[in-house]
């Protein structure tokens, strides 16, 4: 816990050096672009750009399977064979405005180790427990995206809206995705290759000055999920957010599936605050209840404004 305070408060104090850093020289703009956890239907605008950090826990639990087919050398023999999945998980994002209402997101996942695979009786003594193999497993991803803003919010009572979408690339643990019983991939001695496709819708409506109301719906699909039993995975997530003084905001969401590294982390409730050190500079800090927390930094870009016409001075008025 200590380790975990210590961590806090660096990442805090860092993050709001940044922030004062990069205030110089960008438009008025407030970027919003997450919750505590979720994306929103907002864009950062021309060159504005965010950074996040996520930092939690992910505990699969041990997944055995008996008489499963593993290959030793260049043979293939059955042995009973589990994989145990207690690690911490650290996404990592950047997102960039390459467009008025368009932005790039660039950005990977790391685990802290602790996915190991079991092969019991490898010599087959008879001895199950005393003569096993214990194998590292690779558990990452890299992870390239685009969202895109298609309808602004008009001030017409209807909900801001943005298309986006990603794609995953790395390494998963092999269990099959509903928990039929056995692997997906006989070697023991790496993890199991995946390419993974997430979609998604946002909407974002306000109620007032001070409450903003968030929700998102996607598809999720991955290599992993053609061998496995599930084909995709349907994901929704639910926030809002409540102002609470002048620059300073409460956050909050519910995410039913977070799909990352080729699995997916369930029933995730996420409460933080963002702070607006200026209308074009914001920082957010939240809890996850995984547990871990989860923290960005954003700088607005440029977006097009409505300009109204000046009424002519009176001695500009000819007839």
């Amino acid at each position: 816990m200590r380790f975990l305070r210590s961590i806090h408060w660096t990442f805090f104090s860092c993050c709001t050096i940044l922030i004062l850093i990069a205030e110089t020289g960008f438009p008025q703009v407030p970027p919003a672009p997450h919750l505590a956890l979720m994306q929103t239907a907002d864009t950062l605008g021309k060159g504005g750009y965010t950074t996040s950090f996520g930092h939690f826990q992910f505990q699969k639990g041990r997944v055995k399977a008996e008489d499963q087919s593993v290959e030793i050398g260049n043979f293939e023999e059955l042995h009973t064979v589990d994989i145990n999945v207690q690690t911490f998980l650290m996404p990592i994002r950047f997102t960039y405005g390459i467009g008025e209402n368009l932005d790039l997101v660039l950005g990977g996942t790391f685990s802290t180790g602790g996915v190991h695979k079991t092969v019991y009786d490898f010599y087959e003594t008879g001895d199950p427990e005393r003569d096993r193999r214990v194998y590292d497993q690779a558990l990452f991803d890299t992870v390239v995206g685009l969202k895109y803003g298609i309808k602004p919010d008009d001030n017409d009572g209807l909900p801001k809206l943005a298309i986006g979408g990603d794609v995953q690339v790395g390494y998963s643990a092999d269990d099959r995705l509903s928990g039929a019983g056995d692997f997906l991939d006989s070697s023991p001695a790496d993890g199991f290759p995946f390419v993974g496709i997430n979609t998604y819708i946002l909407g974002a409506l306000r109620f007032g000055d001070f409450v903003r109301g968030h929700a998102g719906v996607g598809m999720y699909l991955s290599s992993k999920s053609f061998r496995a039993t599930d084909s995709f995975l349907l994901n929704w997530q639910l926030g809002g957010e409540v102002l609470l003084s002048h620059n300073l905001w409460l956050v909050g969401d519910y995410s039913r599936e977070l799909p990352l590294v080729g699995m997916t982390i369930s029933n995730q409730l996420a409460v933080g605050v963002r702070y607006e050190i200026s209308n074009r500079a914001s920082f957010h800090f939240g809890y996850v209840s995984e547990p871990g927390f989860q923290f960005s930094l954003a700088v607005g870009g440029e977006k097009g404004r409505l300009i109204a016409p000046t009424a002519p001075k009176q001695d500009e008025i000819q007839f």
